[in-house]
């Protein structure tokens, strides 16, 4: 029952007489009904916030201002509005009713192979001509043309993987990719290779030639994987963001456009983050036939260690690769000689190994500019109030403060967990708007829940070291331990040390102005030169108990050109990171190849991506048991022919 407050004063019998009067009692439901329907009213008329949501992943207490409802049409399809949708989604977690409820046409990416028949006797001839010509193969160590052939034969032979790989995507992508290209060397000019098995002319696959895509004809023709990657793409009408594999690489389970790339959560990668590439280039090999995968990783990831700071990087595990043209041609426009070295290398091995890795790139590429984003998004537009590019002491006040009062509250037993993850319902967000999830990829972490590699127990007192440093059992350790990418961005734990991380003159009362040239020396140190510092604060401003959403680092005018840039970039370098269940094999023996078949034979219905290397040594009767072994596999497990073979 209601009890109305009069505006006059009254005694006691006045107000128990309005307790019961009837009047009384009809005035009071009568507001109490106009004061529920203005609730209600409210409630459809304000931002929408995921529902769906468990109580646990609820928004965050701080209300949303309002935003103007558009027409469903005018989401994804209109740059000027993406502001609009994006801003609420990535500020607050939230969904505008008119964007989860469009309809749109089904998102397909392109699939890109590589591919070479190293069998085929004019490529065979091809590759000797040129192999003669190359320093690799006339430097000592290298040996006779015997050895060199038994060394290079398992790069190039053809185990008709490729028709296998292509059946996979054909069983398993058909309802993702919009088109097949096949990379593959010319034998002569104008004249690549074809599958013999290809059925061509055709709407949904074909083969491009590396004449096609590489800028300098001089470096052709190339048998380096690398130098070819580093021009993938300029291939003609590639969609945006595509989808690359190995012709070793096979999809077990099916797979839709959630397994690489959405909306809402960016790009989907996979990284093993036990496994760590170096920031420091690695030795020269006295063998140059010797060269494998982890010169080009280690290179690039000093390439990245020069620009983003000296991290070592999680390895990127061997699935299915995102990659994005124009993040490619952006990396590109950065690093542009090292991109036209890589493609002047015909053969592994040359230019001391010093080649660009683009898959490996692209993906801490994406991290790092995230990363940068948001910290320089909480120094532009929150720390620098008035935005004139100084820090006068109220302004560092404000991050001082919050510093000491996080650093309080962080013991690895109490971490601070202020917000849902960005991906909690992550399976019912993509449902609400119409971008089904496949089973085959689990989202773990998101890039807008800070940096995903935080060194554990990092001590922000003084610099990372790189070197590797010896146990007591003469092992090599590795200077820095990340949280693994699996592990729960909320229950993280870092102590920021305020003097050496900003320098002695951010916490001092009597500085009253650092000036322009000084705080950008400052940023630099903080985001990139001590990249642990940077990565705690980020951390710190995630976790933030008094903002809601992602407000401790992105600007709070939602209508400001600062936020729209602030959302764009967000939005362009927006990833997760995912897992799969996948496996690797290499096939070295009978025994070992017939054991890891059969386990992929019976582990079928779990293994959504596969890749088999081919890595036996250059014998003929052990490549004809293989052979038949695998073949034996290939063929029971993708028998059903791909529309694009031959009858």
């Amino acid at each position: 029952m209601a009890y109305i407050r009069t505006p006059v004063a009254t005694n006691l019998r006045q107000t128990r007489q309005c307790r019961s009067s009837p009047r009384c009692l009809v005035v009071a439901l009568s507001i109490s009904f106009l004061a529920l329907n203005w609730v209600v009213l409210y409630s459809f008329h304000r931002p929408s916030v995921d529902t769906a949501l468990d109580a646990a992943d609820a928004p965050p207490r701080e209300e949303p201002p309002s935003l103007q409802l558009y027409p469903a049409s005018a989401y994804l399809s209109s740059s000027n509005n993406e502001a609009l949708w994006a801003g609420h989604w990535f500020r607050w977690r939230g969904l505008d009713s008119s964007y989860a409820d469009q309809t749109t046409d089904p998102l397909r990416f392109d699939i890109v192979y590589t591919w070479v028949n190293g069998s085929d006797p004019a490529l065979q001839q091809l590759r000797h001509d040129y192999q003669r010509q190359s320093p690799v193969f006339s430097m000592q160590g290298v040996g006779d043309s015997k050895n060199v052939e038994s060394v290079t034969a398992r790069r190039f032979r053809d185990m008709d993987e490729l028709r296998y790989s292509v059946r996979s995507t054909a069983e398993y992508a058909k309802d993702m990719f919009r088109r097949i290209h096949l990379l593959t060397t010319e034998t002569s000019e104008g004249q690549g290779q074809v599958p013999v098995w290809l059925n061509l002319p055709s709407d949904e696959i074909e083969t491009v030639p590396h004449s096609i895509i590489f800028r300098n004809k001089g470096h052709l023709p190339s048998f380096n994987s690398l130098a070819i990657e580093s021009n993938i793409h300029h291939i003609p009408g590639l969609s945006d963001v595509f989808m690359y594999l190995n012709d070793d690489v096979f999809l077990g389970t099916t797979m839709l456009p959630s397994d690489i790339w959405t909306e809402l959560y960016g790009f989907v990668f996979h990284m093993e983050g036990g496994l760590l590439v170096p920031p420091t280039i690695r030795p020269t090999e006295s063998n140059p036939l010797n060269v494998g995968e982890w010169s080009s990783l280690q290179y690039s990831n000093y390439l990245l260690s020069q620009r983003f700071g000296p991290r070592y990087r999680a390895y990127l595990a061997h699935v299915p690769h995102v990659l994005s043209v124009s993040m490619l041609s952006e990396i590109q426009d950065q690093w542009p000689e090292d991109f036209d070295s890589t493609s002047s290398h015909r053969f592994r091995g040359e230019g001391e190994a010093r080649d660009i890795q683009v898959s490996f790139f692209m993906a801490h590429y994406v991290l790092e500019k995230m990363r940068e984003t948001q910290l320089s998004s909480y120094w532009t537009y929150r720390l620098d109030q008035n935005g004139d590019g100084m820090l006068d002491w109220n302004e560092r006040e404000v991050l001082i403060d919050m510093v000491e009062s996080w650093n309080r509250g962080q013991t690895p037993n109490s971490p601070r967990n202020a917000r849902p993850s960005m991906i909690a319902g992550y399976d019912r967000v993509l449902k609400r708007v119409g971008t089904p999830l496949s089973g085959s990829t689990s989202y773990r972490l998101a890039g807008l829940d800070g940096y995903p590699f935080l060194l554990q127990n990092a001590d922000t007192s003084k610099t990372i070291p790189v070197s590797v440093t010896k146990n007591s059992e003469g092992r090599d350790v590795q200077p820095q331990s990340p949280y693994r990418n699996y592990e729960s961005s909320q229950s993280r734990t870092c102590q920021l040390d305020l003097q050496f991380c900003l320098g002695e003159n951010f916490s001092m009362p009597s500085v009253p102005i650092i000036p322009i040239a000084e705080t950008r020396q400052i940023f630099e140190r903080l985001a990139f030169k001590e990249f642990h510092c940077g990565d705690c604060l980020l951390q710190m401003l995630m976790q933030h108990p008094e903002e809601g959403g992602m407000g401790a680092w992105m600007p709070q005018d939602e209508g400001s050109v600062a936020f729209q840039r602030v959302v764009h970039d967000v939005k362009r370098y927006n990833y997760v990171l995912g897992t799969s269940d996948y496996s690797f094999f290499a096939l070295q023996d009978v025994k070992g190849a017939t054991n890891n078949l059969n386990y992929l034979v019976a582990a079928r219905d779990n293994k959504a991506f596969f890749c088999i290397n081919d890595d036996y040594p250059d014998n003929p009767d052990l490549e004809k048991q293989i052979f038949g072994i695998f073949k034996n596999f290939l063929d029971t497990r993708f028998p059903v022919s791909s529309p694009w073979e031959k009858p």
